[in-house]
């Protein structure tokens, strides 16, 4: 049965107004999702303007700076003429021995010791701590080097920590190791009690080659250091502040208290603090150690450490293992007019 003309035009009209709808619908879709009309034969969406687009600004690259070159250390010859008994020279960062000889032989150190002396005393008090001195720390004026002190003076530790380094005060020795030993526990007397810690620093820092007897550095049997020892002590010294900023005063001012207040002017033993880049350490000199001298040195290639023991000259004998020029003669005393 053929269906009414009618009715064939109603569902033509229909489908072309569906297909009307889905076209349109298309047309919104591609202007809301790609910002355009879509290419319908493609299915692509128009491409992005370039204008739209922030290009990111790239970051500059720094070119990296060369370091500057470490000055190289100037070799020192095997035979250097030397009056020390035992030597040796060492840098730092990187540490290098630039010069040894006999540096394992085991020698007096005379005051040098002091510098053991002074780490073991930060070990054991306080540095504004006040001591008492006593008649049996006292010293014979004449004979042993000292700082002037008195029975009834009272000092802070770091005052007799001064005197011990600069004038080599064996009285701030004995009144160090006196009132300290009396703490640490034992039998033996208390300055016996001190030299024992000392041994046992010597023994933490890994100086394997020495022995301490004596706090003041005085000729004692059994006592004996070796120059490369010495070393690893000096580099424990520079790893104290307090005790890096004593050993490089050429001079020192302490209050003494007491019934004697005072003030004391003191000097540094160490005649090459006055040369440039000399910042410490010690001196030490005993009939049967000779001279001893401990260098720290500020070179151009670094931090330099130098050991001299049984010296006969060891201004020279430094002077010539750090390269330092001879001290200008002094200056000729104009005679008075007549």
């Amino acid at each position: 049965m053929r269906r009414p003309l009618r009715t064939r035009s109603l569902l033509l009209g229909s489908l072309l107004l569906l297909l009307s709808l889905v076209l349109a619908t298309a047309t919104v879709w591609g202007y809301v999702e790609g910002g355009g009309p879509l290419a319908i034969a493609t299915g692509r969406r128009p491409a992005t303007p370039t204008a739209d687009i922030a290009t990111p600004t790239p970051t500059p690259v720094l070119p990296t700076p060369t370091p500057t070159p470490t000055p190289p250390v100037a070799a020192i010859p095997p035979d250097l003429p030397l009056s020390a008994r035992a030597a040796i020279l060492v840098q730092d960062e990187p540490e290098l021995v630039l010069f040894e000889r006999n540096a394992d032989e085991p020698l007096p150190p005379a005051s040098t010791a002091k510098i053991v002396t002074a780490l073991t005393v930060l070990r054991h008090a306080g540095l504004e701590e006040v001591l008492t001195v006593q008649e049996e720390d006292l010293v014979d004026p004449v004979a042993e080097s000292h700082m002037g002190l008195q029975a009834g003076d009272t000092v802070t530790v770091h005052d007799l920590l001064v005197g011990l380094l600069l004038p080599s005060g064996n009285d701030a020795a004995k009144t160090l190791s006196r009132v300290i030993g009396e703490r640490l526990p034992g039998d033996q007397p208390p300055v016996e009690r001190f030299a024992a810690a000392m041994n046992a620093v010597a023994a933490e820092l890994g100086m394997t080659g020495s022995h301490f007897v004596d706090p003041s550095g005085d000729d004692a049997e059994g006592q004996v250091v070796t120059a490369r020892d010495m070393v690893i002590a000096a580099r424990a010294l520079l790893r104290e502040p307090v005790l890096v900023s004593i050993v490089a005063m050429q001079r020192a001012e302490v209050r003494i208290g007491g019934p004697k207040a005072r003030v004391i002017r003191l000097e540094n033993t160490n005649q090459l603090l006055a040369q440039d880049g000399v910042f410490g350490i010690k001196t030490g000199t005993t009939d049967q150690a000779g001279q001893c001298l401990l260098v720290a040195y500020r070179a151009p290639s670094g931090t330099q450490i130098a050991v001299i023991l049984g010296s006969q000259d060891r201004y020279g004998d430094a002077r010539a293992l750090l390269g330092l020029p001879e001290p200008p003669p002094p200056s000729p005393t104009p005679e008075p007019a007549a």
